[in-house]
């Protein structure tokens, strides 16, 4: 390739990473920059939190549920 075909195709590249990097680090849409203001990441890793606590607190009641079964069979 020449050095223009490497110019062109490095340019590109750069444009669609910054794009990645606008879209997941930037505000959402509607956001105001104020103390309310929330990335698009800031927003996931919370939802993410919250959805594993949840997992969580499930998974101990099923744990919970087993153990009782198992001690009162034996």
């Amino acid at each position: 390739m020449g050095k223009s075909t490497n110019f062109v195709a490095g340019f590109l590249a750069g444009l669609a990473a910054a794009g990645v990097f606008h879209y997941l680090f930037g505000p959402a849409r509607g956001t105001t920059y104020d103390q309310q203001y929330r990335s698009r990441l800031d927003w996931a890793l919370e939802e993410g939190e919250k959805a594993a606590q949840a997992q969580e607190a499930e998974l101990r009641r099923a744990y919970e549920i087993a153990t009782r079964r198992r001690i009162g069979d034996a």
